[in-house]
């Protein structure tokens, strides 16, 4: 019996230090498991580090790009997309749809437009507004969607300013009630304006809706030079004009404005008419050969209207802007 009774024991015991040992080895290798994870995430969280240090900051030049459709396009395609791309700088676009020149200098706060004649309701309800210049004349502006003058201040008074273009005049709707105020004298329509400093490099790109608004080169070049007087900084590119669909004196207008802005002047319709296509790696089409033949843009460089830039006339510009500043040395 005592025999047996010590068998047992030793058999039970032997299975009592298996399990320690078994049990042992299992938490050492959770352990393990454990460790190698958190060194793991540790890891990666060290390299997500690195990588988020050595990603590729902006460098501090800012350029503005001032102009009409052609500048703003879409929040996803324009060439000042492309230019950030190129320069890894702070790119600032500014301007209005189907901008005038004219409309260009109201908006950089160079022109001045005024309100008068006119009583401002108590309450929040629209009212007709003419524009006046300086000199108390009727101006005709700022009809279509842009980067400022949507909100403005007359007489003290905020509110929204709107075109309707049903009946070609503007409104202007108090943001609040208050007392009524007839105006009857010139009150300025003030807006918030962007701010240059002397170390802003500024590209304009105006004057494709000028001939539509029957206003001609000289004009064009009349209110360039309020922006320059505007801007605060001496390092600027003015570029060309591009369509002779639209302006049939297009070639003129660019000699003149060549003369004007000298060294500044970035004849970019001679380059897309010259080697636009080949840049692009684009072979021209029979319509692109028309369109050459009659001095024309090609059309596989252009929007459907066939007077807006595509995709890829927004690169070729930001490409040969790149070019013209590094050429005047603002860029490296």
């Amino acid at each position: 019996m005592k025999k047996v009774t010590f068998s047992i024991t030793v058999v039970i015991l032997l299975a009592m230090i298996v399990g320690l040992i078994g049990y042992d080895r299992f938490s050492t290798s959770q352990n393990a498991k454990k460790y190698q994870s958190e060194e793991k995430t540790t890891t990666t969280t060290k390299e997500e580090t690195t990588k988020t240090k050595t990603k590729k900051k902006k460098n501090s030049q800012r350029i503005y790009c001032i102009g009409d459709s052609f500048t703003l396009g879409s929040e996803f395609a324009s060439y000042p997309l492309n230019l950030e791309s190129l320069t890894n700088s702070e790119i600032i676009k500014f301007g209005g749809n189907q901008d005038t020149t004219f409309d260009l200098s109201i908006r950089v706060g160079r022109t001045k437009i005024f309100a008068n004649n006119i009583t401002i309701p108590g309450d929040k309800e629209a009212v007709d507004l003419t524009f006046y210049n300086e000199k108390g004349e009727q101006v005709e502006a700022l009809k279509n969607s842009g980067s400022n003058f949507d909100e403005v201040t007359i007489q003290g008074i905020k509110g929204t300013l709107a075109y309707d273009s049903s009946r070609n005049i503007h409104t202007f709707t108090r943001d609040k009630s208050g007392k009524a105020v007839t105006l009857t004298a010139p009150a300025q329509i003030e807006a918030t304006l962007p701010e240059f400093n002397e170390n802003d490099i500024v590209i304009i790109f105006s004057g494709n809706y000028d001939k539509q608004n029957n206003q001609d080169v000289y004009r064009t070049i009349t209110y360039q030079r309020a922006i320059l007087n505007q801007i605060k900084t001496q390092k600027y590119i003015v570029v060309s004009m591009t369509s002779k669909r639209q302006n049939n004196l297009v070639r003129d207008d660019n000699n003149i404005l060549k003369e004007e802005h000298k060294d500044h002047f970035l004849d970019f319709r001679t380059y897309l008419l010259t080697n636009g296509l080949k840049d692009a790696n684009i072979t021209a089409t029979e319509q692109d050969q028309k369109d050459l033949t009659n001095s024309y843009i090609p059309s596989s460089l252009l929007k459907e209207d066939k007077f807006a830039g595509n995709d890829t006339f927004n690169q070729l510009l930001a490409n040969q802007i790149y070019q013209k500043l590094q050429e005047l040395q603002y860029i490296k």
